[in-house]
């Protein structure tokens, strides 16, 4: 329980910029936690330079299952570097929060401290620069990106698995890293004795510091999640027993438990009827998990590419005519919802284009579902043709 008491100093309160001035933040600022905060109040939440300006602390609903990651994550955050938990390993399946927590640690130090010097990157594209570097003789570029930091967020370690010369870079920036007492935190699909095709030494280090996992939301988290979303992003009021019976349906994945809100939303207002739980599940009955059933990535292309009467090399290609890329968001949306792909993959699927791109077409979709009828009946279309294939009903 926290006393929490306020006082109004009715000397500014009708100034138009009752704004104070706490100049530049002093080094080592975590040592002083008021000044910190104060200016933090004053700044944006979101880091220049990280992925994901939604991914904070705020925006996080911690139950049973995420508690426990939760809390170390805001430990680092409100720490001095490598003082609390160093490494920081984060570990779950696809779509229940990791990359949430670990660029939300970012964020949340940027706001504290914002000359810390952060780094996200993503396992895939560390190999993508050191490759890179090694082709250019850029070797010490590279050393010096990723080691003359304070802060490095490495997501999707597993992919490092056989890779044997960027496993070696990786260990050496690692002990660069902590023995210069910089935070290193690290997300996962797996715990680190999982990890196959790692170097041990490598495994080791990632079990000097802290292990936590995520694990799927109970029912009243995931009602709660759902809750947060629509007070967010100024979804109109969905009835409480809309909220559960979604929360109800999609149990292993907050990505999906969010995606069918929007689902229910859209259908909503283009269809012009009230929410409530028989429209919720008309606009669920092709969307609801089929545990039984996996959905090959290469289905979905080929779904999509045969619906617009295109190819799926067209899907891949560079050309930005307005058919094609709404085509190409398209499939990338359901990509999203209906595999456990990360961003940066469904980016490599798609020509090798860039993660932040992948995310801006999903987006795309997700708010033209809301606003165009054509998007929307596209997508049920397509989400109801992979699942029969998957199904093997036409």
């Amino acid at each position: 329980p926290v006393k929490i008491e306020m006082e109004v100093d009715e000397a500014i309160r009708h100034q138009e910029h009752a704004f104070v001035d706490l100049g530049p933040p002093p080094p080592a600022s975590f040592a002083a936690v008021g000044a910190p905060e104060r200016a933090a109040a004053q700044r944006p939440r979101a880091a220049p330079g990280l992925p994901f300006p939604n991914y904070t602390f705020e925006a996080f609903v911690p139950g049973p299952s995420s508690r426990f990651a939760h809390a170390a994550a805001m430990a680092v955050a409100e720490a001095p570097p490598s003082t609390a938990y160093n490494p920081l390993f984060i570990y779950g399946r696809t779509g229940l929060g990791k990359t949430h927590l670990l660029v939300a640690i970012g964020h949340h130090i940027w706001r504290l401290s914002p000359d810390t010097r952060i780094k996200y990157v993503t396992s895939e594209q560390f190999v993508t620069e050191f490759i890179k570097a090694v082709r250019e003789r850029q070797g010490d570029n590279f050393r010096h990106k990723f080691r003359e930091v304070d802060i490095l967020l490495v997501d999707d370690i597993q992919f490092l698995a056989k890779r044997e010369e960027t496993q070696t870079e990786f260990f050496h920036t690692f002990n660069h890293l902590h023995g210069a007492g910089r935070q290193i935190v690290i997300a996962s699909d797996r715990p680190p004795h999982e990890l196959s095709g790692l170097e041990d030494r490598l495994v080791s280090r990632f079990r000097w510091g802290l292990c936590v996992d995520v694990q799927p939301p109970d029912l009243e988290t995931r009602i709660a999640i759902l809750q947060l979303k629509a007070e967010r992003e100024n979804i109109p009021s969905v009835p409480p027993d809309v909220i559960e019976f979604v929360a109800s349906k999609f149990d292993q994945s907050v990505r999906e438990l969010e995606g069918a809100l929007v689902r229910v939303v859209a259908w909503s207002e283009l269809t012009r009827q009230p929410i409530d739980t028989e429209l919720a599940e008309r606009a669920l009955q092709d969307l609801i998990p089929q545990t039984e059933h996996e959905i090959p990535p290469p289905l979905i292309m080929e779904e999509t590419a045969n619906y617009f009467q295109l190819s799926t090399g067209d899907l891949i290609s560079k050309s930005r005519s307005r058919p094609l890329t709404q085509a190409r968001h398209i499939a990338m949306y359901l990509m999203r919802e209906c595999t456990g792909l990360s961003l940066v993959k469904i980016g490599e699927i798609f020509g090798g284009r860039d993660h932040t791109t992948a995310l801006h077409g999903i987006k795309k979709v997700e708010d033209e579902m809301r606003s165009r009828d054509d998007t929307f009946r596209q997508v049920q279309d397509l989400t109801r043709m992979i699942r029969g294939r998957v199904r093997g009903v036409r």
